[in-house]
């Protein structure tokens, strides 16, 4: 993706995993290779970009499956020194959490309290600029997304299952089933606990469960989808009372989620704040929202000076990787 000025390299897709159950890693990274650098090509074709364009090359550095970022950072690589231009390595987590400011830059308002939910990650982060932050809340064992989508397994819903846990809630009783809600403190989430509940309840009732008439599915999917949204939004709630936010967002693929958008614009209506939310297609990973990123680190001068030789990472938490920008410019970042 071609974004002002910024070739951004971005690939994936989730219908190669479905008959899986979930992202195979060796199938994910031999796509990318074989896929990736004909799309690049493509897109520049098909839009008739010239090359001459391109002010910088910027890429995933991680966090993420390593074998996949590693075919996008060669390339990037590649690219950024055929071209002689800057190369960005971008922080997947850095990339969501600007999202919710793509289709509308200057309308954000910080300081801004995010959550940023996933299939990988989950957290409640303090906002003073776009880089400029504070985790406040992060999950300490499975990621709100995982538990979304394992649910939806064990209820037979496929890959991912997600979306299709959500719709099936619309029709049923969310007040029909009670799951555990983990409480670990104002800083943690744990979404462990009401996966295996689930596990519990169907191991004594999935041989009635899909004979009985009515709504007993969708009471299942209604009650679940309800205890999430709720854990997730509980500690937002609870900061928003301390860190007296001038605006409220929601970031990652489960910002998809129908009661998690309409709850957190609830929330923001009662407490009179505004609310960004990204359109669908930015939440979910994308180039558009790293393109974002990486415009502003291009704009403020925080690029590395070893680009080329630097390596992608599974780990790259989102604290470190504020530490990282700190170090490359000491001094404030601005609050716009």
């Amino acid at each position: 993706m071609q974004d002002g000025g910024l070739l951004v390299l971005k690939t994936g897709g989730q219908e190669e995993h479905a008959r899986y159950g979930g992202v195979v890693p060796e199938i994910a990274s031999r796509a990318h290779q074989a896929w990736l650098a004909g799309l690049v090509q493509g897109v520049m074709t098909e839009h008739q970009i010239p090359w001459t364009s391109i002010d910088a090359v910027a890429y995933t550095r991680g966090p993420g499956l390593l074998g996949s970022l590693m075919v996008g950072a060669s390339l990037a690589k590649g690219l950024a020194l055929a071209l002689n231009k800057p190369l960005l390595g971008v922080n997947h987590l850095h990339a969501h959490l600007v999202s919710p400011g793509i289709e509308n830059r200057q309308a954000m308002v910080f300081p801004a309290l995010i959550l940023t939910v996933s299939g990988g990650h989950t957290h409640l982060v303090r906002m003073d600029s776009w880089l400029d932050w504070e985790v406040l809340a992060e999950t300490r064992d499975d990621a709100a997304g995982e538990a979304f989508d394992k649910c939806a397994k064990m209820l037979g819903l496929g890959y991912p299952g997600g979306p299709a846990l959500d719709r099936l809630a619309q029709s049923g009783n969310p007040q029909a089933h009670r799951w555990p809600k983990t409480q670990l403190g104002l800083d943690s989430y744990s979404f462990s606990g009401i996966k295996t509940s689930l596990l519990y309840y169907l191991q004594k009732n999935k041989p009635t469960l899909f004979n009985e008439a009515g709504s007993a599915l969708a009471d299942l999917c209604a009650s679940l989808q309800s205890t999430l949204v709720e854990m997730l939004l509980g500690p937002m709630k609870a900061h928003v009372q301390v860190q007296r936010p001038a605006s409220l967002a929601l970031a990652g693929g489960v910002a998809c989620n129908s009661q998690l958008r309409r709850e957190c614009l609830a929330l923001g209506e009662a407490l009179g704040l505004p609310v960004f939310i990204p359109a669908p297609a930015y939440c979910t990973d994308n180039a558009a929202m790293v393109a974002f990123a990486a415009t502003h680190l291009w704009e403020a001068g925080a690029t590395s000076r070893d680009a080329l030789t630097e390596r992608p990472l599974a780990r790259w938490p989102l604290h470190l990787y504020a530490e990282e920008l700190l170090a490359l410019n000491p001094g404030s970042w601005g609050k716009s």
